[in-house]
């Protein structure tokens, strides 16, 4: 009795662990995939997607599009918000601003900030279609609906955008890091850029002289390339906010970067170009690693949550889950799709969903998973799965085929004593 007890206190402190959704994907059978918004919606050549900070806008997701929807016909990009997303409640308000030609000028990313404000990129060489101009960037906005496309749509002010700098033609990613502070995949530099705005200018201003631009170079970090984005593809990237890395989809090299954002000093300072900014520095001595990973063709949707880090890879539709919770990340797996030259954006929304954006097909998917060690399947651990197991284990209980998946919560397709007691370290204290 007592060698019992010994070696099951040792498989609880061996199997010990706060059960991941994210995990549960990697089971193809526990995956179900439904077409939650298309082209009726305002959706057309989708980009990217990010939801809302604020915690009262939990299921507000923004679809951003490189061009406006196919029923306006005015110039620019455009966003598409789902409120109450993946519920049946579900609605769409599609909003493009008046002078999103310039501001969303090839619309390519888009990323909420802690503060409620977002930012988008733009995949274009000018924003003014100048073909020898270089003026082009990063655009802060106000998420309040009543200012959003809404305000000065007919001047005098330009538009409804709260901030722009425009050091970064052909950006292709971005990622919030806290307040007004956002950083870029800049491929016409091929590196990274750090955009702190500051204070915002007023609604549709144009005072960008208190913006900061920093810029981060993997080839002087002992990497063997540069970043190189590809033409019309997305390259994004997203911050674990417990560690510091930025993580970087680098398409053009078929690989994954990433960047210890508190890492790196100033090292020179540049000229601006088109405008007037409060500094404009390199950077150098900055902290730069390669994700060892299988084979990657076109890595471009990326997203960190929960100690899981997803890269989707637009050539093969495939996406992979890596572990980034200890020193150096660990691929898991992936998901096949089979959706192969689509999806350019993905995102895990509150409930531990997986959302997409398939760009040439103009719709957004959400997938969605088995909660593993939920055997009542309502969707929170308590002792009725506990309970419902242990009988099952005794003979005194029956759980349906399809049911079974969830309960056999190691993955290793036999329920058993493991499973029962990885079931109750899930249940909370």
């Amino acid at each position: 009795m007592k060698k019992t007890a010994i070696v099951l206190l040792v498989l609880i402190i061996q199997l010990s662990y706060s059960q991941n959704i994210i995990d549960s994907y990697l089971i193809s059978p526990n995956n179900t995939v439904s077409v939650r918004g298309d082209e009726s919606d305002g959706i057309y050549r989708p980009r990217d997607l990010d939801f809302h900070t604020n915690p009262d806008r939990e299921n507000e997701l923004w679809v951003i599009n490189e061009q406006s929807a196919t029923f306006d016909s005015n110039v620019g990009g455009s966003t598409v918000t789902y409120y109450n997303a993946g519920q049946e409640s579900q609605w769409a308000d599609y909003r493009k601003d008046s002078f999103s030609a310039h501001f969303m000028h090839t619309a390519s990313a888009i990323a909420f900030s802690d503060n409620g404000s977002f930012a988008n990129t733009l995949d274009v060489q000018d924003a003014n279609n100048n073909m020898g101009g270089y003026f082009t960037g990063c655009t802060l906005w106000d998420s309040d609906t009543s200012i959003y496309a809404r305000v000065y749509q007919n001047g005098p002010l330009l538009g409804s955008h709260w901030d722009m700098v425009h050091q970064s033609p052909y950006s292709v990613g971005i990622a919030a890091e806290t307040g007004n502070i956002y950083w870029l995949f800049d491929g016409q530099h091929s590196s990274i850029a750090k955009y702190d705005f500051q204070q915002p200018h007023e609604h549709g201003g144009d005072n960008h002289y208190d913006a900061f631009v920093y810029r981060y170079d993997p080839r002087d970090n002992n990497i063997d390339l540069g970043l190189e984005r590809v033409s019309g593809l997305s390259s994004h990237v997203d911050i674990d906010p417990s560690t510091g890395w930025l993580y970087i989809c680098d398409t053009g090299n078929q690989r994954l970067l990433r960047l210890n954002i508190n890492s790196g000093q100033i090292a020179n300072a540049i000229d601006t170009y088109g405008e007037m900014l409060q500094g404009h520095y390199t950077m150098e001595e900055a902290e730069f690693e390669i994700i060892a990973s299988s084979t990657l063709i076109q890595p471009t949707g990326l997203d960190v949550n929960n100690g899981r880090l997803l890269i989707s890879d637009f050539a093969t539709g495939d996406i992979l889950i890596f572990n980034i919770e200890g020193d150096q990340p660990v691929e898991l797996g992936k998901i096949e799709t089979g959706l192969e030259n689509e999806i350019m954006g993905i995102k895990i929304g509150p409930d531990g969903s997986l959302w997409y954006v398939c760009r040439n097909a103009d719709e957004l998917h959400q997938m969605t998973t088995i909660l593993m060690g939920d055997v009542d399947g309502d969707g929170i651990y308590t002792l009725v799965d506990y309970t419902m197991c242990a009988y099952y284990l005794l003979g005194d209980f029956e759980i349906s085929p399809e049911d079974q998946v969830s309960v056999d919560v190691n993955y290793d397709g036999s329920i058993d004593i493991v499973d029962l007691i990885m079931i109750s370290e899930l249940i909370p204290d």
